[in-house]
């Protein structure tokens, strides 16, 4: 069996993302839609009703008193904040333990990246004409998924990878591509069809590291600029962060200079707070 036999049949086995996710997601994006639907709905998912309840009761909000019901969690937290927690509840328990260790990531490291490209390309969507922003957030933090699945292969072939990163000056992904016949990209679009995520966003996962991404939409434009832009801050790269192709055209194409980068610092300290209060880093 070859190893893109491999990576296809494990692929087939990964975990469904949550049903319960999905639907009060697409419930979301009526913005009349009242918190006890959403709470009836919720309370089915033990793991995001608690994730809810936990941010709330965290220092991030510094509320003076604690709350308890899922119903004031969800007033308290209001719609666009509670997009945020449940993506990254359901989707937490995916990069949970030291997984991307293939890539010399430690335990922690692609959660905090993922989570840093979701902020940053939140914060780069309204840059980018036809990006939505909401999006761009759910898209960035599953950009990196099949680093997850893939990491074991990875490990197994990492000095053949390296080998060419740096006798044949490869980028990661194209000695990736030649050393298991599949990127961690491709896997991750097959991953979000699997999931049912919308076709936009797989694309836009599948294609991130892409020479030409920026001409690919403009969702796959603004995770390709997101992702370059956490790169270059240095979090999460592991071994492939100083073998990616940084979008510095692209970039500069759509305005995102120093200045940009900085006010992008401050949601984002404040995002990677949050994630450690749902992933217990």
């Amino acid at each position: 069996m070859s190893r893109v036999d491999e990576i296809l049949m494990m692929a087939k086995a990964v975990p469904p993302f949550p049903k319960v996710a999905h639907r009060v997601l697409a419930m979301l994006d009526d913005p009349s839609v009242k918190a006890a639907d959403l709470a009836e709905i919720i309370q089915y998912d033990a793991a995001i009703t608690a994730n809810i309840l936990k941010i709330c009761n965290s220092a991030l909000f510094g509320l003076h008193r604690k709350i308890t019901s899922l119903d004031e969690a969800l007033v308290v937290l209001g719609q666009d904040e509670l997009k945020d927690v449940i993506i990254t509840s359901s989707s937490a328990k995916f990069y949970k333990g030291t997984v991307g260790a293939g890539y010399d990531l430690g335990q922690g490291d692609l959660w905090k990246h993922s989570v840093a490209c979701a902020v940053v390309a939140r914060q780069l969507a309204p840059k980018i004409a036809g990006a939505n922003p909401s999006a761009a957030f759910t898209t960035a933090l599953l950009h990196d998924i099949g680093k997850r699945f893939m990491s074991s292969f990875v490990a197994d072939e990492l000095k053949r990878i390296l080998v060419m990163v740096d006798v044949k000056k490869m980028s990661f992904v194209e000695a990736e591509q030649k050393v298991l016949g599949m990127t961690h990209a491709e896997l991750g679009g097959m991953i979000l069809e699997k999931w049912e995520f919308d076709p936009e966003m797989a694309t836009a996962v599948r294609c991130h590291h892409d020479p030409d991404a920026l001409e690919k939409g403009p969702l796959a434009a603004t995770i390709a600029l997101a992702n370059a832009v956490v790169v270059s801050l240095g979090i999460g790269g592991g071994a492939d962060g100083l073998a990616t192709r940084l979008q510095g055209d692209g970039m500069k194409k759509f305005g995102i200079d120093a200045a940009t980068i900085e006010s992008c610092m401050a949601d984002l300290l404040f995002e990677l707070e949050k994630a450690q209060e749902v992933l217990n880093l």
